[in-house]
């Protein structure tokens, strides 16, 4: 119990802090801090249905959070969480069109394999290419999530598209729709799914070899080799995994909010959830409180800006705050063993 505090102690000060900054800019504003966060925070959990809008915008935050914390923690930099994602609910929603009949219990299934499926595919093209002949992951990655915005949106305006006027699928059969839990709130199944996740990472992190092995290959790939890790071909799999995660983030998006996919819904769900696994240190509670905190901001962040005078932006510039200060934790970390080396000589 001890360390699941000091792993939430981390994002709650950081959190905190920001506030506190967000504070003098509502000031500057010309408007009260207590006003403005307690419509915010209003909108977010004072009723149940802004508790399940919430939870609802931070789902999907959770699952790309994960899937960047994860390959970060062996040492890649997952930032085709994006492109993924994007893969990932394409696949999610051609399944749930095309196989439909099929019972709930084989078709929800099937769809979520599909996407992960497709999402692995996708993002070893670039880890095996890295791999293989050391080409720049961070680069191809990059490249790669405009392809997989693109090549979405083409196949959703061509082979695979609906009948409606946007670039978008058909809606995918009623009985490839996760369980919702409010006729007024896109909060849906994946929800539990992205909590079981949280806890089953935590597990294999912190309580097993597997975890341990993890960690010691992100923080030395030459001492990992020695000890017999093979850490070229475990970092590929972790990234497999990563992408696995990403492509659930699509397809809970398909079959639990939209019902449909849509060319460039993602509105970047993939790179808020690289900087959600920032902040959380890679540590999958931090992960989860930070996704619902994000959530938060957007879902109250509305109700704030027609309430009071204070622009709506201030959301995005909160957000960028917590990324600040996080890159500055970095800085010093950095820095003080370097200085306690420079006292002791």
């Amino acid at each position: 119990m001890g360390k699941i505090v000091r792993a939430a102690a981390r994002p709650v000060v950081t959190i905190l802090i920001t506030l506190a900054i967000g504070a003098v800019m509502i000031i500057n504003a010309g408007e009260s801090p207590a006003k403005a966060y307690g419509i915010l925070f209003y909108g977010a959990f004072g009723t149940g249905i802004g508790i399940l809008n919430t939870l609802a915008k931070a789902t999907p935050l959770i699952f790309t959070g994960l899937a960047a914390a994860l390959a970060d923690i062996v040492g890649v930099f997952n930032i085709g969480v994006e492109g993924q994602l994007y893969l990932g609910a394409l696949a999610a929603a051609v399944v749930g069109v095309y196989a439909g009949g099929l019972p709930a219990g084989l078709l929800i299934p099937l769809c979520i394999l599909a996407a992960m499926l497709v999402s692995v595919l996708w993002a070893m093209i670039p880890g095996y290419l890295n791999y293989k002949l050391k080409i720049n992951i961070f680069i191809m990655f990059f490249m790669m999530n405009n392809m997989a915005a693109l090549f979405t949106e083409y196949l959703a305006n061509g082979p695979f598209k609906g009948n409606i006027t946007e670039a978008a699928t058909d809606k995918v059969d009623k009985a490839a729709r996760l369980y919702r839990f409010s006729v007024y709130s896109d909060l849906n199944a994946g929800f539990l799914i992205a909590i079981a996740l949280v806890a089953v990472l935590w597990f294999v992190l912190k309580k097993t070899r597997t975890g341990y092995e993890w960690y010691a290959l992100g923080k030395n790939r030459t001492f990992s080799e020695y000890i017999g890790l093979h850490a070229g071909k475990k970092a590929l799999c972790v990234l497999a995994v990563s992408a696995m995660i990403s492509g659930l983030a699509g397809a809970e998006q398909v079959l639990g909010t939209m019902g449909r996919f849509y060319a460039n819904f993602s509105n970047d769900l993939g790179f808020t959830g690289i900087s959600i696994g920032l902040l959380a240190a890679n540590n999958p509670i931090g992960v989860l409180i930070f996704a619902i905190f994000f959530g938060a901001l957007n879902s109250g962040g509305i109700l704030m800006a027609a309430g009071t005078n204070v622009p709506g932006d201030l959301i995005e510039v909160l957000q960028s705050l917590m990324i600040l200060m996080v890159s500055a934790d970095f800085v010093i970390r950095k820095w003080k063993p370097k200085a306690v080396k420079k006292e002791g000589k």
